[in-house]
């Protein structure tokens, strides 16, 4: 009986030791400074170049939305080790060649933009817009048809010195690839002086390593960090979290993968319902006051993508979240508008 009592006497001071870090406001920081944390307003952040108003990742879906606060940008490298604004990494034109041969590691950066402009511009000429309409399918000036195709990130550089970057890898796969671009990225945000300026991202939690090994440059947390994040959130122990990321760049809706649920339902319940969509067993639901909190307490900024809906828009400036990674900008910045925060 003793034993018992001396043990719950032990337990009590354990959860109240965790109880009183967990609402301590000082945990362990992100040890930069942090210009993404923001105190007015989320940052608007137009996904790719906002890619349902124009085709993506191209110098002129970045010229249309240069007044909004960052790019988000996807990067692909070529076979001449050419840093390009893409989202896939291949071409995803279907002209009969093999996959392998529309790889984008397998052509240099002028022999894509051949390849786009000898098939007459497939992706400009199908783009739809919101309203189910091709504004590019009939045009024909030249000047216009040469922003149309991805860029190289250093042309972006130097049309916009002074803009803010959210910077995606995509090459994930070979290692050999995401070293060799981990090191162009470097050397070009480096040569520009936008150090304080870009977030590194990746889903892969292994590119964000080696980055992190290679430079001190900012980063967010890839999948894993941010799943890892959650949960200890969720437990209330994320006091002992040692942040190595600037941002949690997140979803407020993911479907789990399949064997991250399996270890999800193993959760006790009160856990899994802070961060699983009500209704459903594999669906996150992260837009959560808590872990945006936890997130500042951390000196880390929290970024949510994509959300084109104004209600949830609105949900994320109410919680205080630091930016909106969106297709639909325009609606961001119209409940700017309407809400007083911006003068047009």
């Amino acid at each position: 009986m003793r034993k018992l009592k001396i043990g719950l006497i032990v337990l009590f001071f354990i959860v109240a030791a965790f109880m009183i870090l967990e609402y301590s406001p000082r945990a362990l920081q992100y040890g930069h400074e942090n210009g993404w944390k923001t105190d007015d307003r989320p940052l608007i952040i137009p996904h790719g170049g906002a890619k349902v108003l124009y085709p993506e990742n191209t110098i002129y879906s970045f010229k249309q939305t240069e007044m909004y606060d960052a790019f988000e940008i996807d990067l692909t490298l070529t076979k001449d080790d050419v840093l390009m604004t893409h989202h896939d990494l291949d071409l995803g034109l279907d002209l009969g060649e093999s996959y392998q041969e529309t790889l984008v590691r397998s052509l240099t950066y002028n022999e894509i933009i051949d390849l786009i402009k000898d098939n007459d511009y497939p992706f400009v000429r199908n783009f739809e817009d919101i309203n189910g309409d091709k504004p590019y399918e009939n045009i024909t000036d030249p000047l216009i048809l040469a922003e149309l195709v991805p860029a190289k990130l250093e042309d972006i550089f130097q049309l916009y010195p002074n803009k803010k970057y959210i910077l995606e890898i995509k090459d994930t796969e070979i290692e050999n690839d995401f070293k060799k671009a981990i090191t162009l990225l470097i050397e070009l945000i480096e040569d520009y002086e936008l150090e304080e300026n870009v977030i590194v991202s990746s889903f892969s939690d292994e590119v964000i390593e080696a980055f992190q090994k290679e430079s001190s440059i900012h980063t967010s947390t890839a999948w894993g960090g941010t799943l890892k994040f959650v949960l200890l959130s969720a437990f209330n122990v994320d006091f002992f979290y040692r942040p190595k990321q600037a941002a949690l760049i997140i979803p407020v809706y993911q479907e789990l993968g399949e064997s991250y649920a399996k270890y999800i339902k193993l959760l006790p319940s009160p856990i899994k319902d802070s961060f699983i969509k009500k209704g459903t067993s594999d669906m996150t639901d992260l837009g959560q006051k808590g872990i945006i909190e936890d997130a500042k307490r951390h000196n880390m900024a929290t970024i949510y993508w994509t959300i084109n809906d104004e209600e949830t828009m609105l949900r994320l400036i109410e919680l205080g979240v630091d930016g909106i990674i969106t297709d639909r900008p325009d609606i961001l910045y119209n409940i700017y508008i309407e809400q007083g925060i911006i003068n047009p």
